[in-house]
């Protein structure tokens, strides 16, 4: 379970650093321009300059969302957060500045250090901040007490997620299951079991906890409506941990009507978005086959003089929507197999089926960049879920929960599976597992610097053990 599925209630209790760093990040930065440009008031702008920068970062930082809570959350993701969010103010003063035609009065040298410097003072006074209360808390320190129902296996888990971010100041104190558990099967990692709901609520009579977290486990005798109509009797904030969570799942809040819902799967970008990601597409990979046509021309000679047969390899993949294309590679192997034919073989190591040319290209993932062509007529993206033939689509959406979900994007020439490394023959089914909820994590968490990223961390691993 991700540390996040829980972490949403305790933030809260982050309020008094976020109200302190909204005073004084105006105030750190305003001065900081008194420092380093001591002019006075400028007659374009009316009021001094130094209280134009107050103001317009009092007004910008807070909708950026610097200012929430990061218990449960990465401290990279609040760098790169407040570095785009002191843009943000940089961009609003410099059309300020422009506008009223007062950029004469200011040094170039001196400004560039004070934006620097202010930058410098964000970074330590929200990342740097965070992180020696992270470490304060690592040993002890504001600590948040937590209270869990739920069974042996879904307590332990909870547990564990804890132990691992010890960072986020949480403890588990107390446990109870809806599920009787006998005294030698007392989990000793845990605190020991409580009981019922009646022993929970004697418990809570005598003992104080900063949330609630419960996993409700489906039994005739305690239904779901029981469970809330339990807790809502409470006046502890109360975190709802379903054990069917799964870590590509959005979980984002919704509501049809008066009814409440949570999207699980699926993204969520705009049409704006898809355009112009469409049109990135479109334009590296037209950009990528002209410059890569020489090469283009050595391969496909090696590949006709490497054994009989064409110099291209088409197969059917399931694309967007699950709909069929027909993938575009460079044949790296003696035999054409169909994409949906029954008991395909993925290719492993040392196998027999690939050519020495072959091996060679899908070595270094030459065999793939006739795929630009499958970009340009739009069947696939530059980065995305890699299409896998029919017939192990259909094996594995029998055996994984969401495999299908990876088709609401369009399959990649590379995706954030194959950089984390999990490309190549899939032995088992846990590395079938690792590589779709990679590809659920892309789908959930997808932006231009995302792709950026990976595209150039392909870049640095064209060669890699797992292609073979």
């Amino acid at each position: 379970m991700p540390a996040s599925a829980f972490g949403g209630q305790l933030r809260q209790h982050g309020k008094d650093l976020s109200r302190l760093q909204r005073l004084l990040d105006p105030l750190s930065v305003a001065a900081l321009f008194r420092i380093f440009q001591p002019g006075g008031i400028l007659e374009p702008l009316i009021f001094p300059i130094w209280l134009w920068v107050l103001l317009i970062t009092a007004v910008v930082l807070p909708p950026t969302g610097i200012y929430g809570s990061y218990r449960s959350r990465s401290l990279v993701a609040l760098a790169r957060r407040v570095s785009r969010a002191w843009l943000l103010v940089l961009s609003v003063l410099l059309i300020l500045v422009f506008a009223t035609q007062s950029s004469v009065y200011f040094s170039r040298i001196e400004s560039t250090l004070w934006a620097l410097f202010s930058w410098f003072t964000l970074l330590f006074t929200h990342v740097g901040l965070r992180r020696v209360l992270r470490w304060h808390r690592s040993r002890g320190g504001n600590s948040r007490s937590l209270l869990y129902w739920g069974t042996a296996e879904h307590a332990l888990g909870f547990q564990q997620q804890i132990l691992n971010s010890p960072w986020m100041g949480l403890r588990l104190t107390a446990w109870f299951s809806p599920i009787p558990i006998a005294p030698d099967s007392q989990p000793t990692s845990l605190p020991r079991c409580g009981g019922s709901l009646i022993d929970m609520r004697r418990w809570l009579d005598h003992h104080d906890v900063d949330a609630i977290v419960f996993s409700h486990v489906p039994r005739r005798d305690l239904t779901m409506d029981q469970l809330l109509e339990f807790f809502g009797d409470l006046c502890i904030p109360v975190i709802y941990a379903p054990a069917w969570a799964q870590i590509g799942m959005r979980f984002v809040s919704d509501r049809i009507g008066d009814i409440h819902c949570i999207d699980l799967w699926g993204g969520e970008n705009s049409l704006v978005d898809k355009q112009l990601k469409r049109s990135m597409d479109f334009s590296l990979a037209t950009v990528g086959l002209f410059l890569l046509l020489p090469l283009f021309l050595l391969i496909a000679i090696a590949v006709l003089l490497s054994s009989p047969g064409p110099v291209f390899f088409t197969q059917d993949r399931y694309g967007l929507d699950g709909q069929r294309f027909r993938i575009l590679k460079f044949r790296t192997m003696r035999v054409l197999e169909a994409g949906d034919q029954p008991g395909l073989r993925q290719a492993t190591r040392d196998d027999p089926r690939i050519t020495p040319v072959g091996r060679f290209l899908r070595r270094w993932s030459l065999d793939e960049l006739p795929q630009l062509l499958n970009v340009i007529r739009g069947d696939m993206s530059l980065v995305g879920p890699r299409p896998h033939a029919v017939a192990h689509n259909e094996q594995y959406r029998r055996l994984i929960p969401g495999y299908m979900q990876r088709h609401s994007f369009k399959p990649g020439i590379t995706g954030l599976a194959q950089v984390e490394g999990w490309r190549g023959e899939t032995s088992d089914l846990e590395a079938m597992s690792r590589r779709i909820e990679a590809d659920l994590r892309y789908q959930r968490d997808w932006t231009f610097k995302l792709d950026i990223k990976i595209l150039i961390k392909t870049f640095l691993r064209l060669r890699s053990p797992q292609a073979y």
